[in-house]
């Protein structure tokens, strides 16, 4: 179900990772950054996969439900993988932190502009004329 646009923002993303890793002198990323990138990937694309069992069924009210549970679990794992790296290192990496807050965002903004797309797979802008 995860389609090729999924695959290609991933890989934009770590490779951006990757750039600013090598040519950065001052930071350091650790390589847990990119299990948390490729974590992401995975939790996002699986419930995706799950709620898109739900558009099959007739009863809309299960994909609404479906949804909204996605949408927590989606924040719950996020935050039970910083906080389990965490307790493995043993110290604080802002870096680290910091970049795994923007994977969030990002993989977040991507997965409802194409939520927006399938809600209004019709709607363009009308000329006032």
């Amino acid at each position: 179900m995860a389609t090729y646009r999924n695959y290609a923002f991933v890989v934009m993303m770590a490779m951006a990772t990757y750039l600013a890793d090598a040519f950065s002198s001052k930071v350091a990323l650790p390589a847990y950054t990119y299990l948390g990138l490729v974590y992401l990937f995975l939790v996002f694309t699986l419930l995706k996969v799950w709620v898109a069992k739900a558009e099959v069924l007739e009863n809309k009210n299960k994909w609404v439900r479906r949804s909204m549970a996605a949408s927590m679990l989606r924040m719950l794992l996020a935050l039970i993988f910083i906080v389990i790296t965490f307790v493995n290192t043993r110290k604080a990496d802002i870096p680290f932190t910091v970049l795994y807050c923007v994977y969030f965002v990002l993989f977040l903004f991507f997965e409802i502009s194409e939520k927006r797309i399938k809600l209004r797979p019709d709607s363009t802008e009308q000329s006032k004329s």
